[in-house]
């Protein structure tokens, strides 16, 4: 049973230039942050060039500390001009006219025969990944140089270009130059997996390879986080000796995880986890999961698709919390949060993850935490206590993760809300780090106090990323891929490995199943499917505030103050249903209900087997077999993910068979959940000019303001708020529903400064009614006076589809309550009748509807049409996010998802939820065989 927690409901008063961005105002975010990104190069280039990084505040070069136990500067710097290199795929995009100059540089000038000891990740992700997708950049250029000198962009005026005849450009002489510094530097990192186990080390000298007492010690990360670059590298050079090791520690770390599927944080090249033995999604862990599910699309290899979404399986049952929001780090024994309980920056990069992997409602969530990290310090703190709402680690170096992951929900959801994000993110960089000659860390995002280095990926990703939001450039094309440091690699089509006979088999069926997102627009006819609000307008935007500002109003005041907050909502504690879990199908054993029997692992042909036809499984003996299930990423319910070692993929089927469990069959199909309505709804409400004809919207194209949305309370008598079914759209005129088009307000006029409370029939001409501008149309009453049901009554007998109850207003302080004391209460209720369901006065009103709201609401509708002379109508939306996407196979039995099933077929269920791809079938139909 859910908790429910006095909270700040939000109500967004969306006036003109609030709800959307213009694309004006998009294109100057662009262009500031182009010109933010030219800053903090060409200060680099000015000040520090040819040092691997610059010292922002002192406009000086940073170089490698004498100290060799100074890993933070000296893992990174390995005196090759890091920055330029790494800022090298980005500048095509940003600043194209410094991009010749640095090439040549790059390939003229740089040497990594250095005697110098760095991290093979950081020097993989950073100047390998650089390096490669370089090579691809000048590899698509033309022959021609002219032709060079347009594709890339430049103008005449650029003042680094250094070539002597202008208007031309032959910057693709270097592309075999790029290539050979990569395979260069991918000899001097082969060292490093001379090891037992193939867990590279974490550091390794250039030129002398792994010195004499280096330590055994590295992280998941850094050992599980090369595959895209030396795949990449492999297949461009024909020397398959960094893809095959790669692949090998990839595969050594996993099989070297827990019963559960979890990871450690740290791991010793000898193969055994060292202390503390934690597992999560931050530090030290980050991106093994991320190549895992970027090796799937890149490589196109379902070796790194499962071995990612088995990880993602123990992420979401283990390491998220109860409510969907927080991923922390768990011990992997105890499977017991740490304690302290951390979240870091880099765990930020989660949301970016969950959407390539196509679980967009967990991306939303996660995201909304660091959101509100973000905005209560104007920067992301390092590590974060989430228990305590208390910073651990102050410091800021300019980490891009959170601002990738806001770009990537942009591309998923095209949701306004993440380019006032990301427009946040840059006002905050701009004021909190800027310097004049470049971007300073923050050493404390509390106090604002800066440190002299400016880390490379402030360029090559965090201003990339948030140029690539404001420029709405989208996702790359299969076999496309981002690395962790911002590189896009492409797996070129001819050095794909083809799949095998079976491979292709196996993959028959497939078919996604993430939601749907429709940012629905004013006059929208699309039934409710995915997730159909806006990110302010979810319920659980206010809990994932609260869970970094506290219960309280702290943190609800936002920039804008043009939004209109009102104390008095509620705010519910989210439940996420068990994400992954295995069944054992077998017939009841009337002699021993619990006993199981033993698990057979490698089930032959003779008990499981594929129609490589359909892609289907069909299980004709269930004796020993076990079933893992997961939860499906559209929200409808879960999905058999295996049968023992048989992978069951996406838009597959598992089909039961067997004569054993004749006498448990029929399984009857589950029927439709209780289609009476939601306790709460989303309304959203929207002005038209005074002349607007409501008969034909949205067919007369007449787009409205969106005002505001609010949370309503559905009567328990009425109409059902179901959304509509196919079968309902052809008159969905007539009905006031989830999904139907926005429906026009009638909101009576006060007389002697009291509200119509609908007791009373009244005229057209009282309540403003022109029919020939409106066909159906909702009334506004206030309540008291009367009865719910005889509102309803009377409204019917007005005309009117539906009536929007607005409540008292609030008692003023020290206002005693009135006698009678109804109608006083805080927050919303539901309305209800005093008679029974099968009551004749009941029947009389089920197809009118009644929902009730509170009085702020009622003044805002009020003063928009008396004192703007505005129409206003009214929208229903699912309050919860998962309702859409289960909405047409939950309420509607006639839906295409229940056609075509067997007449003994049904789905079995785990709690209120159906495994969706499991079907059942007696093909005895209950006799012998």
């Amino acid at each position: 049973m859910r908790r429910i927690y006095a909270a700040w409901l939000i109500l967004l008063l969306h006036l003109p230039g609030v709800w959307c961005m213009s694309e004006q105002r998009r294109e100057e975010l662009r262009v500031e942050t182009a010109s933010l990104f030219k800053h903090g190069y060409e200060g680099y280039m000015k000040y520090a060039y040819p040092a691997d990084e610059l010292r922002p505040l002192s406009c000086g070069p940073l170089h490698r500390d004498p100290d060799p136990n100074n890993i933070g500067i000296n893992d990174i710097h390995a005196n090759v001009s890091m920055t330029l290199l790494d800022v090298l795929s980005s500048l095509p995009l940003i600043h194209p006219s410094a991009f010749p100059k640095a090439v040549q540089l790059v390939a003229e000038k740089v040497s990594f025969d250095q005697d110098v000891k760095v991290q093979v990740f950081e020097l993989t992700i950073r100047a390998l990944g650089a390096l490669l997708s370089t090579y691809q950049t000048l590899d698509d250029l033309p022959d021609d140089p002219s032709e060079q000198f347009t594709a890339l962009g430049l103008s005449d005026e650029g003042s680094l270009l250094s070539w002597s005849k202008k208007s031309t450009v032959d910057v693709k002489q270097y592309k075999g130059r790029i290539l050979e510094l990569a395979h260069d530097l991918g000899k001097r990192l082969l060292p490093a997996f001379d090891t037992i186990t193939g867990i590279p080390y974490a550091r390794v000298n250039l030129k002398y390879g792994v010195l004499k007492g280096e330590s055994i010690e590295t992280c998941t990360a850094g050992a599980g986080s090369l595959l895209l670059e030396f795949a990449l590298l492999s297949r461009l050079t024909n020397d398959d000796r960094f893809e095959r090791l790669a692949h090998s520690a990839y595969l050594a770390l996993w099989n070297r995880r827990s019963a559960q599927n979890l990871l450690g944080n740290t791991i010793g090249t000898h193969g055994h986890w060292l202390a503390p033995g934690m597992s999560g999604v931050g530090a030290g862990m980050d991106s093994f999961f991320e190549y895992g599910v970027k090796a799937g699309v890149m490589l196109d290899d379902d070796t790194y698709n499962d071995i990612f979404y088995d990880s993602y399986a123990a992420i979401q049952t283990y390491i998220r919390t109860n409510d969907g929001f927080i991923y922390r780090p768990i011990q992997t024994r105890l499977l017991q949060p740490a304690n302290p309980s951390t979240i870091d920056s880099l765990s930020a990069f989660l949301p970016a993850m969950q959407v390539l992997a196509g679980d967009v409602v967990s991306a939303i969530k996660s995201h909304l935490v660091f959101w509100n990290l973000w905005r209560k310090h104007d920067a992301m703190p390092e590590s974060w206590l989430w228990q305590e709402r208390k910073t651990e680690w102050t410091g800021y170096p300019g980490r891009p993760e959170f601002i990738e992951s806001t770009y990537y929900l942009y591309q998923a959801t095209k949701d306004p809300f993440y380019l006032r994000v990301g427009e946040k993110i840059l006002s905050d960089l701009k004021k909190r780090t800027k310097t004049k000659c470049g971007f300073a860390t923050l050493k404390n995002v509390m106090t604002g106090e800066q440190e002299d280095r400016m880390e490379s990926f402030m360029l090559s990703e965090s201003l990339k990323y948030l140029y690539l939001l404001f420029a709405d450039t989208p996702f790359p094309n299969s076999n496309t891929v981002f690395t962790t440091e911002g590189h896009p690699l492409r797996m070129p089509k001819d050095l794909l490995k083809a799949p095998s006979t079976p491979r292709r088999a196996m993959r028959k069926g497939e078919n996604p199943t993430c939601p749907v997102y429709r940012f629905v627009t004013v006059g929208s006819t699309i039934p409710s499917q995915g997730i159909i609000v806006g990110i302010e307008g979810r319920e659980d935007y206010d809990y994932a505030r609260s869970l970094i500002y506290g219960w309280d109003a702290t943190g609800v005041d936002i920039e804008d103050g043009r939004r209109i907050w009102y104390d008095g909502g509620i705010c519910k504690v989210p439940s996420e249903p068990k994400f992954a879990f295995e069944i054992v199908l077998s017939p009841l054993n009337v002699t021993d209900p619990t006993a199981v029997p033993p698990e057979d692992p490698s089930p032959g042909p003779s008990k499981v087997e594929q129609d490589l036809a359909t892609g289907d499984y069909v299980i004709s003996d269930i004796e020993g077999l076990r079933l893992g299930v997961r939860w499906r990423f559209d929200g409808r319910g879960y999905d058999v993910a295996n049968i023992g070692p048989h992978r069951i993929r996406q838009g597959q089927n598992v089909i039961v068979q067997d004569p054993a469990m004749r006498g448990h069959l029929p399984i009857p199909s589950t029927p439709p959940v209780d289609s009476h309505s939601p306790p709460e709804l989303l309304l959203r409400f929207i002005s038209y000019p005074a002349s607007t004809a409501f008969v034909n919207i949205p067919s007369s194209g007449t787009q409205g303001q969106i005002l505001l949305h609010a949370v309503g309370a559905t009567a328990t008598f009425g109409i059902d708020f179901v959304p509509i079914s196919t079968k309902d759209s052809a008159s969905s005129s007539s009905l006031w529903r989830i999904g139907v088009r926005p429906i026009r307000l009638i909101i009576p006029p006060k007389v002697d400064n009291q509200s119509y409370q609908g007791c009373a029939i009244k005229s057209s001409e009282y309540l403003g009614i022109n029919h020939e501008l409106t066909d159906s149309f909702v009334l506004v009453v206030s309540r008291g006076g009367c009865t719910f049901l005889e509102k309803l009554e009377v409204a019917k007998k007005i005309g009117a589809i539906g009536v929007l109850v607005v409540g008292h207003a609030p008692l003023a302080e020290g206002e005693p309550v009135p006698p009678e004391g109804q109608g006083f209460e805080e927050g919303l209720i539901r309305p209800s009748a005093e008679f029974e369901e099968s009551h004749p006065k009941n029947q009389a009103v089920r197809d009118v509807g009644m929902i009730y709201t509170e009085w702020v609401i009622g003044e805002v509708l009020r003063r928009i049409v008396e004192e703007e002379n505005k129409l206003v109508a009214i929208e229903i939306l699912s309050i919860d996010a998962d309702a859409g996407a289960r909405a047409e196979s939950d309420y509607h039995k006639d839906d295409s998802s229940w056609k075509g099933r067997e007449k003994n077929e049904g789905l079995l269920m785990v709690g209120q939820w159906p495994i969706m791809n499991l079907r059942v079938i007696d093909r005895y139909g209950g006799k012998p065989p």
